[in-house]
């Protein structure tokens, strides 16, 4: 048989990811196609996810109009991160005998060669790229050849179907019409439940002036005012980049509420937050309050938002494949508007025209400040630099 794999967040399944689906079963010949949906993603971190469980009926609900898709809770039921190499291999031991066909989107497939053990995936299966948007066809080609000496490649001519599942969730929760976005049996379910509306305890949960008073009685007046500067950066940063600004200002907010506690609590805060952390950030004492923060601020707030966790914990080491969000609070951390460091200017000035930019000069910055005091730079740092070094030479291209 011919199987296929179609992994994702899936948050909420809409009619682009099943278009995508049906034509990938048609194109290339699929027997079965398996949606995988995603526990947590290595590279994109996803706010306001409904609950595993929603998400594995939402797709079940979508796809029982045709016999060919199938639904899989591997990932969803997986203890580690749902890195696709470790799907591939599952999928690979489940059908020994059969072909696998991996199937993304085309934004995926331009990034692909950052992915974690991507040689070994296109050794593995054939690779089925289907566009998510128009005019992209002759830049998919470009890449497909460009990775084809790893594996094999296909590339579908079929027009896309451009939808959002941010944008399906961004309706919802302002209360306007959705339904054409979804299938009927998942905007019941999504009603019937009520995914995605924002509810009053969020809204209370995200306020940022009761955390105000606890930063100020466990910082500094420097670093507090370090603080708001860095949270009113973010919230121009977000509006300027299209990310919910009050998110960012909260998230910049609270970036450094470990900052100055003794080292010796961020490390317990770190070693019970059960993240995974290099030995590099575990012997740096300025890289603990960032992965401490994020725990103190899941744990003790409540928050639960990937996202702005995700923003907290990697705002100083930065990481390959950062949301929009982490790197709006990286940033903003750095021209904040009490900064003078030397060339802060330039910083400033690039983060407001090209942030991809940007944050590629953010970690050459860093790196190098680190390498002049003869410190140990984090693997994911070097991910970093690595992933927005390429995504600029593709972006040249």
């Amino acid at each position: 048989m011919r199987i296929g794999i179609y992994g994702g967040s899936f948050n909420p399944v809409h009619n682009g990811h099943i278009h995508l689906a049906v034509t990938a079963v048609k194109e290339f010949g699929l027997d079965r196609l398996y949606f995988v949906p995603s526990k947590k993603s290595p590279h994109r971190s996803t706010a306001e996810y409904a609950p595993d469980g929603d998400r594995l009926e939402m797709l079940r609900l979508a796809a029982k109009a045709d016999d060919r898709l199938f639904v899989s809770d591997y990932e969803i039921k997986s203890d580690r991160v749902s890195y696709t190499i470790y799907t591939v291999e599952h999928f690979r031991r489940e059908f020994p005998e059969d072909e696998l066909f991996l199937l993304v989107g085309s934004d995926m497939l331009l990034s692909f060669d950052t992915w974690h053990r991507f040689e070994e995936i296109l050794g593995n299966v054939t690779l089925c790229v289907v566009s998510r948007e128009s005019g992209d066809l002759p830049e998919l080609r470009k890449k497909a050849q460009e990775l084809g000496k790893y594996g094999k490649i296909i590339v579908s001519e079929a027009p896309p179907t451009e939808v959002s599942s941010t944008e399906v969730r961004k309706k919802i929760a302002k209360n306007e019409d959705f339904t054409c976005y979804l299938d009927k049996n998942v905007v019941q379910y999504i009603r019937s439940l009520g995914l995605y509306s924002v509810r009053g305890e969020d809204v209370l949960q995200y306020n940022p002036e009761d955390k105000k008073k606890i930063l100020k009685a466990r910082l500094t007046a420097k670093r507090y005012t370090h603080s708001l500067n860095v949270a009113e950066e973010c919230r121009k940063l977000a509006e300027k980049y299209g990310e919910d600004p009050d998110k960012a200002y909260f998230a910049g907010l609270l970036h450094d509420i470990c900052k100055e506690l003794p080292e010796e609590e961020q490390k317990a805060l770190v070693l019970a937050s059960g993240y995974t952390v290099c030995r590099e950030e575990m012997e740096t004492r300025s890289l603990l309050h960032g992965i401490a923060g994020a725990y103190y601020v899941k744990k003790e707030f409540g928050v639960e938002d990937i996202d702005i966790l995700n923003s907290i914990r990697f705002h100083t080491v930065g990481r390959a494949g950062m949301s929009r969000l982490e790197e709006i609070v990286y940033i903003g951390d750095l021209v904040s508007a009490e900064r003078d460091y030397k060339d802060v200017e330039k910083m400033r000035k690039l983060a407001y025209t090209d942030l991809n930019a940007a944050m590629l000069e953010a970690f050459a910055f860093s790196m190098k400040s680190v390498i002049k005091k003869g410190g140990v730079i984090p693997i994911c740092t070097v991910e970093g630099y690595n992933f927005y070094t390429r995504l600029l030479k593709e972006e040249k291209k």
